[in-house]
């Protein structure tokens, strides 16, 4: 009515007055193509009085979004709340097509700088130190967590060696300039070392987590299996494997059955 509810502008009452219910059509106050609501209370008559004036549409029942014409979609829904900002360039390193979903999630909370490191919780009062949780005597930050602490070194040179990337950069950014630059494309090396680069982010964070919150505490080398494992089994279900022996060093690093 005008922008409000029924419900709204008279509450409950009326409700019950009108002998309607809570699940009534619009169509069961229209008869003959005109507005007909019960008149069992002054409120109803109100309301009679009231609606004379909204048309009566003769056409089917029908949700359009925006403008008339348009289909409601969850996309446009979407799209029409959102804060938008400009394209970055690190997109196609997290959201390729043959992404794991929750390792593409962390490594973009990892790129936006959003995860709760140790360094921001010290900042905000929430803890009284920020030492790393692998114990090698520095402060967790972003930088340090996923790149600098050697815990974390030990299962990237792991990860990258199988991908036959023989050093380690120094800088967390300049490690992600050198994935932008090397990882592009569908082929199957680019797969690879993307899927590898959100795998060990994933599980680095997954074991600073469990060693905060659980106080339990897992080897390097057991990641190390958990990322190959990961990797190896996304790519084996999801046929990336098309002449794979074109790559036979990469498919053995990974274990990646070639038959």
């Amino acid at each position: 009515m005008h922008g409000e509810s029924v419900h709204t502008l008279y509450g409950n009452r009326v409700i019950h007055d009108s002998h309607l219910g809570r699940l009534a059509l619009v169509k069961e106050v229209i008869r003959e193509g005109r507005w007909d609501w019960p008149a069992n209370s002054t409120d109803l008559v109100d309301i009679q009085i009231s609606v004379q004036d909204i048309p009566i549409s003769h056409t089917s029942d029908s949700i359009f979004w925006a403008e008339l014409g348009y289909s409601f979609s969850t996309k446009l829904a979407w799209q029409s709340i959102r804060a938008k900002s400009a394209e970055v360039g690190w997109h196609s390193l997290v959201w390729h097509p043959t992404r794991i979903p929750k390792h593409a999630f962390c490594l973009w909370l990892t790129m936006r700088r959003a995860h709760r490191t140790r360094d921001k919780l010290l900042d905000w009062g929430v803890i009284n130190s920020a030492s790393c949780v692998f114990n090698c005597g520095e402060a967790e930050s972003l930088e340090h967590l996923f790149f600098h602490c050697p815990f974390s070194q030990n299962i990237w040179g792991a990860a990258l060696s199988m991908c036959n990337i023989l050093s380690l950069i120094s800088q967390w950014s300049d490690e992600v300039q050198w994935m932008l630059d090397h990882a592009r494309g569908q082929k199957f090396p680019s797969l690879v070392r993307k899927l590898a680069f959100a795998a060990s982010v994933y599980h680095i964070w997954l074991e600073r987590n469990r060693r905060c919150f659980k106080n339990e505490f897992m080897p390097a080398k057991d990641i190390i299996n958990r990322i190959k494992h990961d990797v190896s089994l996304k790519l084996w279900l999801g046929r990336k494997l098309q002449r794979c022996e074109w790559h036979h060093s990469l498919c053995e690093n990974w274990d990646i059955p070639l038959g």
